[in-house]
């Protein structure tokens, strides 16, 4: 039997990368923790965590942390059951993924009433929409906001709707780098901005509606508003979520740089098969109010 201290150990240490910050989180020696380690390694025949810096979890260690989260969420959801008079005022923290986007526009409106209505915290985690699921995948989350169309392994999916993108710059932007209009040498030259190095949907996009393929000069910015004060500063020109847009885009203080293009994000929830009733009551919320405000004239992918 797999000893819950061991487990707790283990995702300390790929919560915080290194086996003395773990000790430190746990309040425990290194050596406690190196120990636990490495009998949860010895029951087990292989090696659950890797020895670099930072530490992460091998194959099996991000098993075993899949299995130590639902673990903490089925023992939290029957000790309320069992005794909910004396733990009514107690939390239980879920780790979820989010994109920036999402977390920007409509995910804290989805989930409000099922914060407010039980005692649950979130602790979110923010990724390019594109690299999420490597998060539950991982281990580090319950559940996940991604583009990812099939489930994991062991996982769940859901369609919530698509996100629109529009290409956007203030007037001032255009006029100094597309005077002319805009084309491949202009594209070239014109700075945008990029959520981090591996964020695909620029480029996607200025293939899509120009037939450009080139490199283009970008910000770096790792957060939704990030995008939009800059845009809005006129440094850069990107792509921007409708849903943040209707009132720069009605009073001109931004422009459409290719007017009838767009690009459409479709967004899936997943989580783990084995859910509890907090992870499924924020999967009923998301649902019902994705339904209602992203756009759903994209064919439903098959929910398995």
């Amino acid at each position: 039997m797999l000893d819950p201290r061991q487990l707790q150990t283990l995702a300390a240490v790929a919560e915080t990368g290194g086996f003395d910050k773990a000790a430190k989180k746990l309040f425990l020696t290194q050596s406690a923790v190196s120990q636990r380690i490495r009998q949860l390694e010895e029951l087990l025949g292989q090696p659950v965590l890797t020895r670099t810096v930072p530490a992460e979890a091998t194959e099996s260690g991000r098993q075993l942390l899949q299995h130590y989260q639902q673990l903490l969420l089925m023992e939290g959801q029957l000790l309320q059951k069992l005794n909910p008079a004396t733990r009514q005022r107690e939390f239980t923290t879920l780790a979820v993924g989010v994109n920036a986007d999402s977390l920007a526009t409509w995910y804290m409106q989805a989930v409000a009433p099922v914060l407010s209505e039980r005692d649950l915290l979130l602790d979110i985690v923010v990724d390019d929409q594109d690299h999420t699921h490597e998060l539950m995948r991982t281990g580090h989350v319950i559940g996940c906001v991604g583009t990812r169309p099939v489930p994991i392994q062991g996982g769940i999916q859901h369609y919530l709707g698509a996100m629109r993108y529009l290409c956007l710059a203030t007037p001032a932007f255009a006029a100094r780098y597309f005077p002319n209009g805009v084309d491949h040498a202009t594209l070239a030259r014109a700075p945008s901005i990029l959520f981090s190095r591996k964020d695909a949907v620029q480029g996607q996009f200025l293939r899509q509606a120009a037939g450009y393929d080139g490199s283009f000069p970008s910000f770096t910015i790792p957060s939704a508003q990030g995008f939009v004060e800059l845009t809005r500063q006129g440094l850069a020109y990107c792509l921007l979520p409708e849903l943040l847009l209707e009132d720069d885009l009605a009073s001109g203080k931004l422009i459409d740089l290719f007017p009838g293009q767009y690009i459409d994000i479709p967004l899936y929830w997943h989580h783990w098969r084995v859910e509890s009733q907090l992870s499924h009551a924020l999967t009923e919320a998301m649902l019902d109010y994705c339904g209602r405000y992203l756009r759903q004239d994209k064919v439903k992918q098959a929910e398995q």
